[in-house]
């Protein structure tokens, strides 16, 4: 993995409510919030200062500290709890097994997903209705891997990930092999470097990126295969829906804390 050098900045925001929303629209991933006794930290880790800028003009926030850091520094490590995601696999951080359980092991990191937010736990809750053992399964921005880690273990053949980000290529190759599974990673912006068609095809996107996925998903399945979108505020659910509707049968919508995923298929 390379070790390039960017910035961290570290900002106190009076209201932190809309700002992960905020950074995801942006396609921009490299951030954490963190709960303190003085209130909400963010850290963000990029050396565009028009980022900053657009996050202290429309929500207040004030720069505490700016430093120079590496890629191989980037992560926060949280206290996450294990949990279970689905019904019989459980996230584990802390590598306490736990008897009888399918166990993943993950570390929580600042730019990347680890299962805890509800984006993810909605992939993973519909991938458990949908997907079938020996299904093939691509995974579209895969971040740590983590929902391609889960196919496996729930019985898929075969899983692709893929991310625009090489930093996450580098992430998820390491979790799959901490977890020992063996998942094809590369980089790819959405589906350019995609080949072959899948039984399920997984997003945990912004709104835009799954609307563009679903405009050229057509070279990626076949008339049975099952896409799984999420990363949609609820805010944004019709807009998504009215959207897939006009080629896609809704087998299934979910909701938790505001976000919404769907699992559709083609007509």
């Amino acid at each position: 993995m390379r070790n390039r050098t960017t910035l961290e900045w570290l900002l106190t925001c009076p209201d932190p409510e809309g700002i992960e929303e905020f950074l995801l629209g942006l396609n921009f991933l490299n951030f954490a919030i963190e709960l303190t006794e003085k209130g909400s930290m963010l850290r963000v880790y990029t050396s565009d200062e028009d980022t900053i800028k657009k996050l202290q003009e429309r929500f207040g926030c004030e720069l505490l500290e700016k430093r120079s850091t590496r890629e191989r520094d980037w992560f926060v490590y949280l206290k996450l709890k294990p949990f279970e995601i689905v019904p019989g696999i459980w996230i584990d951080p802390t590598h306490r097994f736990k008897k009888g359980a399918i166990v993943i092991k993950m570390r929580p990191s600042a730019a990347f997903g680890t299962g805890d937010h509800p984006t993810t736990k909605l992939v993973a809750r519909l991938m458990y209705n949908y997907l079938k053992s020996k299904d093939r399964v691509l995974d579209v921005g895969c971040g740590t891997g983590i929902l391609s880690i889960i196919a496996k273990k729930l019985g898929a053949k075969k899983v692709v990930a893929v991310d625009n980000d090489p930093i996450a290529i580098e992430i998820a190759r390491r979790f799959s092999r901490l977890n020992r599974v063996q998942i094809e990673v590369g980089l790819s912006d959405l589906l350019e470097n995609v080949s072959g068609t899948f039984d399920v095809v997984v997003a945990n996107l912004t709104s835009n990126l799954v609307i563009s996925l679903l405009g050229q998903i057509d070279r990626v399945i076949h008339h049975r295969s099952v896409i799984i979108v999420s990363g949609i505020p609820s805010t944004d659910a019709e807009r998504i829906k009215n959207v897939a509707q006009e080629n896609f049968q809704i087998l299934e919508e979910a909701e938790l804390e505001n976000w919404k995923a769907f699992a559709m298929r083609k007509f």
